[in-house]
């Protein structure tokens, strides 16, 4: 009699252990939610994580000041030559002629250009 009262108690201890969950704030909704919620959708993680304007480095393959563009590795870079800040090897300001084929550069992307593709600093080691 004992044991078969044990054994109820302790079923219904486990039938109520498993209907509870710990609830808590969803950060994405404000309302309550389970503890573990789905992750963001892909576009706000990426454009909460988005790098794209951090400094990158590399050797300048060809530089056309005339049609404002530059290629680093292969991948075609545009430039505003009127708004591109340049800065030469001893760290002062330079011209945008300064940036030759074969140098080694320091850049950074412009954060207001959608397609991330326009230089906005350029650093000639």
């Amino acid at each position: 009699m004992k044991l078969a009262m044990l054994g109820i108690v302790l079923l219904a201890g486990v039938g109520a252990a498993s209907a509870t969950t710990t609830t808590t704030p969803s950060p994405y909704t404000g309302k309550m939610g389970p503890a573990l919620t789905n992750p963001p959708p892909a576009g706000a993680a990426s454009s909460a994580s988005d790098d794209s304007s951090g400094m990158r480095r590399g050797t300048v393959e060809q530089v056309s000041v005339a049609a404002n563009t530059l290629h680093v590795y292969g991948q075609r870079l545009n430039f505003d030559a009127r708004r591109v800040k340049v800065f030469g090897q001893d760290g002062k300001p330079a011209s945008i002629h300064a940036v030759q084929a074969g140098a080694r550069v320091r850049f950074t992307m412009d954060p207001s250009d959608p397609s991330h593709k326009r230089v906005a600093v350029i650093y000639i080691d």
